[in-house]
């Protein structure tokens, strides 16, 4: 049985790059994706229509027992790999074939594999198809539409037009919005490609600037941006060209949007020393 497609959701870049590997040893599986977040897990099931699903159980936005329970009779076989072993009664309330615990050997992997390619295979003979499905077009990365995240006791949404600044902290990123500052499990790298690259530009190999908030531009050896929460982050030689381009034409968007120069985000770049 070839051709399989299959989906991974952890909002752990270490636990999906595990999990990952050990599917690729899989002769049988043609497709990995992967995700980091129930939302954008049950919007790609809906797009990509795996064949397996392996899930993690706490994420953001959704979590992993919220997408198994949205998910159509005919979605894809379930797989749990979490570090919770109390959910295991709700995992298999959802008809998951599988509820792993992590640490787990890769032989407890490979069982856990083999059960959901058997199910797979079962569901396809009793639709009297044997073969793959018909692969679906490439699926572009999903715009990110808001950010949930913890304040206190409450949970708030960060829109993008909220974001001042992101920085990444090992396997998290910091993200200063104009309601505060907050550590939210994600790579800079998958919410770069979540973010609109007309407003948001990677001005070092440990930061995104929102080109809306920046502002004040100083420059002389070395380019620094001033945004709008008094922070002055560093631009990287290697990036200066393109962040420059990235703020002229913003700035020249902003300027026709309002029909004059006057606007905010009409900035100098290049021509002002640094401190």
């Amino acid at each position: 049985m070839s051709g399989l497609r299959v989906l991974v959701a952890d909002d752990e870049p270490l636990a999906r790059q595990m999990l990952t590997s050990l599917l690729r040893g899989d002769a049988d599986i043609a497709t990995i994706i992967e995700c980091e977040d129930g939302a954008a897990a049950g919007t790609l099931v809906e797009r990509t229509r795996p064949d397996i699903l392996f899930l993690d159980v706490e994420m953001p936005e959704a979590s992993g027992l919220d997408v198994a329970r949205n998910l159509a009779a005919d979605g894809p076989i379930v797989v749990f790999v979490t570090a919770f072993s109390h959910y295991a009664p709700e995992a298999f309330g959802v008809d998951a074939s599988d509820y792993i615990v992590k640490p787990f050997s890769e032989q407890r992997f490979t069982e856990a594999l083999q059960r959901a390619k058997r199910r797979v295979r079962e569901r396809r003979l009793a639709l009297g198809d044997a073969g793959p499905r018909r692969e679906p077009p490439p699926t572009p990365a999903i715009a990110l539409n808001h950010l949930t995240v913890r304040t206190g006791d409450r949970l708030i949404a960060i829109l993008p037009a909220d974001i001042v600044w992101i920085e990444a902290e090992d396997y998290y990123v910091r993200v200063h919005s104009s309601h505060g500052r907050h550590l939210v499990r994600m790579s800079l790298a998958s919410l770069e490609a979540r973010l609109d690259r007309a407003r948001f530009v990677r001005v070092h190999r440990a930061a995104i600037v929102n080109a809306d908030a920046v502002r004040q531009v100083r420059g002389g050896h070395t380019l620094r941006l001033v945004l709008s929460d008094g922070a002055e982050v560093v631009v990287s030689r290697a990036r200066r060209s393109a962040v420059e381009a990235t703020l002229a034409e913003h700035s020249r968007a902003g300027r026709t949007a309002t029909g004059t120069d006057s606007d905010r985000r009409h900035l100098p770049i290049g021509n002002e020393r640094g401190r």
